[in-house]
């Protein structure tokens, strides 16, 4: 096997050269979001969350494996070092309040978690600079060679970060002093290096993972370490303790002198009281054989083997996004984002502006793939781009949604038929278009195409709320109700909706979630933040095989009013399950491989839902109904 970089050329080193403090921060960036693209990936190397947060410089927030709290990490400097250029990151890690690492933190971190804003400022961490302080764990140096060709990704931390109240602490409690301290007691004895070792593993498999190749040198390194001792007028100063360690791992990838530059990153006075080395060649060492950093590279196709084992189609799902210029389309997604990040999903954005230029793209975080598709319409002049932006996409990454967010000119009609040449990359979900309340009645009159926009519609988002009155929102209503009488009209302020609400539970999610928490005698429900409009969901669960005839004359029969119908079902003769899915009127039936799964059920979601209505529907069906 090869272990020459050829991929890091490909992932950035001459905008390195040319700008390296950007481009280092890039560089990791890249890193980060490749390896989080891809569902099965992201999974198996411990993953379980990230989002991005800056000030004037980049910052990360993480959930990884079995670890309850969340890792943040930003850029602190870069300097040059010999023939290379070395990064560091600050490494902190934020407690859950509940967990019992928050016990090991000082006493002032500790009072911080149980703030009421702690959580929310730990999403924006870069703003508060007293939480970077008091939860300091560490620091991630990130090294590349000026030729380009060698990697060096090291972690340096201390065993335990000790904080030693020389005086004690105490506190007036009902005119009392309370002692929380005694005298010489630790204020914190955090395990430091622990902790962010679990980080670095799950980091260091990601570059393995992109870099295609695994390391070729390691070096582990120990010093004695020092005590942070303070007294009760706020002087601090440090004492060296023989059971505290200053600890240091570094992993190189490419052709380098390691030995050297780990020595001059170290840049130690005191010796090392424990060193080990390791390179390309000999026996690995027993205590690190098992770290993914040495296979990941062996995971390039793995895609989202996770979901295959428990019989889900991985195909994205396809949303297309128009509406009339000014309407909020962009709005909407950066909700829409933010909110399928928070759940561990991950979206490609497909874009286009008529001109030279596209100009939302720079609006959205760099986080996500966005394809611009620039001097016309998706739609219309550039027929075939949406299915080579699609392949561009794919080839790199594996999203959960794909966002076609269309021109605000375009004719969504124009894209059906190319939608239809898709199927087997993607999933095609629905047309959200979103409305202009305060012009789209002048819209109307000026524009043929906005009613277009309207008319093809699975979903209507009625934005800008916050300026209409009662009177004229329900005169907007009746106008898009007469142009499009099926799609249901929800009324948005900033373009901010639940995306559940619209596009509901995936019901390979719920089933996955029932089959987790069968043995916990748990229920799934779909989670609303608020209700929009009557909006609301109902499940009907099926307790034996059905007659496929019937369903069907049942689903046909289903009022408008309900847009999205999924589940799981088994008809009468057949050997499979069925996954079923429905929007706007259109259905489709695809088999569902999971053995482990007995669960069949369909999740109704609509407006001002009559059940009543639906258990007479499906009577006939020989449904048993739970209500949700």
């Amino acid at each position: 096997m090869s272990n020459s970089l050829t991929k890091l050329k490909q992932l950035g080193p001459n905008e390195i050269l040319s700008s390296p403090e950007q481009g280092i921060q890039e560089l990791m960036r890249g890193i980060l979001v490749r390896t989080n693209f891809i569902p099965g990936v992201r999974h198996v190397i411990g993953w379980r969350g990230l989002k991005e947060t800056f000030t004037s410089v980049e910052g990360w927030t993480a959930k990884i494996k079995d670890m309850s709290g969340v890792f943040g990490m930003y850029f602190e400097a870069l300097d040059s070092v010999q023939d290379w250029l070395i990064a560091k990151f600050v490494l902190l890690y934020f407690p859950d309040p509940q967990e019992d690492l928050v016990e090991l933190f000082s006493l002032q971190a500790g009072a911080y978690t149980q703030r009421e804003d702690y959580l929310p400022h730990i999403r924006e961490f870069l703003f508060y600079p007293q939480l970077c302080e008091l939860f300091n764990i560490g620091i991630i140096e990130l090294g590349i060679s000026k030729g380009g060709d060698a990697l060096i990704l090291g972690l340096e931390s201390v065993s335990r970060q000790r904080l030693i109240a020389i005086d004690g602490v105490s506190l007036l409690r009902e005119g009392r002093l309370v002692e929380l301290i005694q005298p010489g007691g630790y204020d914190q004895n955090f395990p430091s290096y622990s902790t962010a070792l679990a980080f670095y593993q799950v980091l260091a498999a990601s570059f393995t993972f992109n870099l295609e190749v695994p390391p070729v040198y390691m070096s582990y390194l120990r010093r004695p370490g020092k005590d942070v001792v303070y007294d009760a007028t706020g002087h601090h100063w440090q004492i060296p303790l023989d059971d505290s360690n200053e600890e240091s791992l570094y992993l190189g990838y490419g052709k380098a002198s390691y030995r050297n530059i780990v020595e001059t990153m170290a840049d130690k006075t005191v010796p090392p009281s424990n060193e080990v080395n390791w390179e390309i060649g000999e026996a690995v060492i027993p205590k690190y054989k098992d770290a993914l950093w040495w296979k990941a590279h062996q995971l390039s196709d793995y895609k989202t083997l996770d979901k295959k084992i428990l019989g889900v189609d991985d195909r994205p799902q396809l949303l297309v996004l128009t509406g009339f210029l000014g309407s909020g389309k962009t709005s909407f997604l950066q909700h829409f984002i933010e909110y399928q990040v928070q759940l561990n999903r991950f979206v490609a954005v497909i874009q286009n502006e008529i001109g030279e230029i596209g100009l939302d793209g720079k609006l959205l975080n760099d986080d996500y793939a966005v394809t611009e598709i620039d001097e016309g319409c998706i739609c219309c002049t550039l027929v075939g781009n949406l299915k080579n932006a699609i392949r561009q996409i794919l080839s790199n990454f594996h999203p959960d949604y794909i966002v076609c967010e269309t021109t605000g000119v375009a004719n969504p009609y124009n894209l059906l038929d190319e939608i239809s040449e898709i199927e087997e990359w993607v999933r095609f979900d629905s047309i959200t278009t979103m409305v202009d309340g305060l012009n789209v009645v002048q819209s109307l009159k000026d524009y043929d195409v906005v009613a277009d926009q309207i008319k093809a519609a699975d979903i209507l988002l009625l934005n800008k709320r916050d300026f209409l009155t009662d009177l004229r929102l329900q005169e907007i209503r009746q106008k898009l109700k007469k142009i499009n009488p099926t799609a249901p009209i929800i009324a948005t302020l900033q373009g901010d909706i639940n995306p559940t609400l619209i596009y509901g539970v995936d019901p390979q999610d719920e089933a996955i979630i029932n089959h987790q928490k069968k043995n916990q005698g748990e229920t799934h429900q779909i989670r609303q933040s608020h209700e929009h409009d009557g909006l609301s969901s109902y499940k009907i669960s099926f307790t034996e095989p059905i007659n496929k005839k019937r369903f069907i004359n049942a689903i046909e029969a289903t009022p408008h009013l309900i847009f999205r119908i999924k589940g799981i079902i088994e008809f009468k003769g057949t050997e499979k399950p069925m996954l079923f899915q429905y929007v706007g009127g259109r259905y489709e039936f695809s088999e569902f491989n999971n053995p482990n799964m007995s669960d069949r059920f369909l999740t109704l979601i609509g407006q001002d839902i009559e059940k009543d209505s639906i258990d007479s529907i499906f009577e006939e069906c020989n449904a048993r109904h739970q209500r949700r």
